[in-house]
């Protein structure tokens, strides 16, 4: 599927903002910088110069006035090689050149030409006077040989500072992101586990960070809320589950239990020394009829919770529908034992209930199967259920099948 949009990371957010402030901050300081470096350079230049000026114009008034044109040339001369002074002229009052002096070409691209152009564009003219006469006039024309230096300073001061705050940038960049991303990761692996492992009771961890403190008190909320609903909910399906597994009056494991659990047994091999015990509730039907329903169902209540305390802790006991219970009874062999539980179970139900001072009296048959002489659940059903009709022939109540139907076949 084609994205919609480019997501953009966290670390490229960074890069851009930390960059747009340093090239503003760079370009604001370069500029103050260079603003001042103009000023302080043009105002040396132009007092230099002055200065230069005055004292080249006392040197060569004298020989202006005497006409000496040796003297006026290695005055200028003189000045030119040893002082930043590009070129000097000194003209008659009738505009002729009397004398002219000039330094060595340099290159259109250099450094000095530049500044020439900037600093030195202009020339100083002085008339040449003496004794309130004007003998000719003075044009001198600076150079910047001492403004170079200084010049290149600034460059390598400038080159220096965006290296510096270059540098300052990405570290800044680079602690922030990794103190952030920590912060974020913190998150991102907690609500990881949280889905992976289903485990709402988990919370996400606090961070340093308000803004992130915030998303994590509001992600830990959303959390207690789903972990409630959860509970709730796992809560109702447990009761949903007991209630599909077991008799609503007795609170016993159902029929659907029953089975289950039988044929569980038999396809784990887990138990193979099992016995197996249908019981039946001889014309329970009379005491409905005769004592009504709620006396029924509270002798079924009792004799219930009478058996449960008969029978070992191991020993599944279930009522498999109306007067039918049965019971599985894991590791156990021993016949005696059989015959025990199966006495302790028939008193049970031939106990006398009181209910509403009604004394209500029941009898019940119990067969018993094995599972070792049966092959599948199918046999031991079948083998169980036809001792339990053969028990009610006994005086006992209770008979044990030594021998399954299917090997009697």
């Amino acid at each position: 599927m084609k994205q919609l949009y480019n997501p953009i990371t966290l670390h490229q957010l960074f890069t851009r903002s930390q960059l747009t402030i340093f090239i503003l901050t760079f370009g604001i300081c370069s500029a103050i910088l260079l603003a001042i470096s103009t000023y302080t350079m043009n105002a040396y230049a132009k007092n230099s110069l002055s200065i230069l000026s005055n004292a080249i114009n006392e040197r060569v008034q004298p020989a202006v006035v005497f006409q000496d044109q040796s003297t006026m040339g290695q005055i200028l001369q003189e000045y030119t090689q040893q002082y930043p002074i590009r070129s000097i002229d000194i003209f008659s009052t009738q505009k002729k050149i009397l004398a002219h002096t000039e330094q060595q070409p340099i290159s259109a691209w250099s450094s000095q030409n530049l500044l020439d152009l900037l600093f030195y564009r202009d020339p100083i003219t002085l008339p040449i006077r003496h004794n309130n006469k004007t003998y000719g006039q003075l044009l001198v024309y600076g150079n910047s040989a001492d403004l170079v230096s200084f010049f290149h300073k600034i460059l390598l001061g400038l080159f220096l500072g965006f290296l510096i705050l270059l540098a300052a940038v990405f570290w800044s960049v680079s602690s922030v992101y990794q103190y952030l991303m920590h912060s974020i990761r913190d998150i991102v692996e907690s609500s990881q586990t949280i889905s992976l492992k289903k485990n709402y009771t988990m919370r996400v961890s606090n961070s340093d960070i308000q803004e992130l403190q915030a998303l994590s008190t509001a992600f830990n909320g959303l959390l207690c809320e789903i972990e409630q609903s959860n509970q709730s909910l796992m809560s109702e399906n447990n009761k949903l589950l007991h209630q599909s597994r077991h008799d609503p009056l007795t609170q016993l494991p159902n029929r659907h239990f029953f089975y289950e659990t039988l044929f569980q047994y038999y396809e784990d091999n887990s138990v193979r020394n099992a016995a197996v015990l249908f019981i039946d509730l001889n014309d329970f039907k009379q005491v409905n009829d005769q004592f009504g329903h709620l006396a029924g169902d509270a002798v079924l209540r009792a004799s219930s919770y009478c058996v449960r305390k008969v029978l070992p802790e191991n020993a599944f006991f279930s009522r498999l529908g109306g007067d039918e219970f049965a019971v599985i009874i894991p590791d156990i062999i021993d016949s005696d034992e059989i015959q025990q539980l199966c006495q302790k179970i028939h008193a049970c139900y031939t106990a006398t209930y009181m209910f509403e001072q009604q004394h209500i009296f029941l009898d019940a048959s119990i067969g018993v199967a094995l599972t070792q002489l049966s092959k599948s659940p199918e046999d031991l059903i079948s083998d169980a259920d036809q001792a339990m009709y053969d028990a009610k022939n006994f005086a006992e109540k209770w008979h044990i099948s030594l021998q399954s139907k299917s090997k009697q076949a």
